[in-house]
């Protein structure tokens, strides 16, 4: 399924927020990315059609297994994509977040798999050298 930079903000956001609390309101969606909350609810309801979050967000917002598998492994492909831009381009943190969201939306998936396995694979070996001590 293909998802919007912005889709995928909201997709994320409700996810990191349901690790960490139990009822999630629009209001706090809102409140944690910087948007109105007319702006939530349109979201909401596209991602209600895509079957991504139960239809009643209203109450408390909730993703549907759907949307929970979707954002699990967009979560991991998030950390990995932004690891790259910050760690290894050395961008601003929001701009690294930002560039990582525009990422995930425009590039195919085996894309993102190849980027995430590089940077694993750059900051490993940068760790390992970091751990040996360097002979003289």
């Amino acid at each position: 399924m293909e998802l919007c930079a912005g889709q995928y903000r909201y997709l994320l956001c409700i996810h990191r927020m349901m690790r960490e609390k139990r009822r999630i309101r629009c209001v706090d969606i809102a409140a944690e990315l910087g948007v109105t909350r007319p702006s939530v609810s349109k979201m909401m309801k596209c991602m209600v059609r895509m079957e991504l979050v139960e239809p009643e967000y209203q109450e408390a917002v909730r993703l549907t297994p759907k949307g929970l598998e979707i954002a699990e492994r967009g979560s991991s492909d998030f950390d990995a994509v932004y690891s790259f831009f910050r760690r290894i381009l050395r961008l601003p943190p929001a701009q690294a977040k930002e560039h990582a969201f525009l990422f995930l939306s425009d590039f195919p998936q085996h894309t993102v798999e190849k980027l995430s396995s590089l940077t694993q694979r750059s900051l490993e070996q940068a760790r390992r050298r970091r751990q040996t001590p360097e002979s003289e």
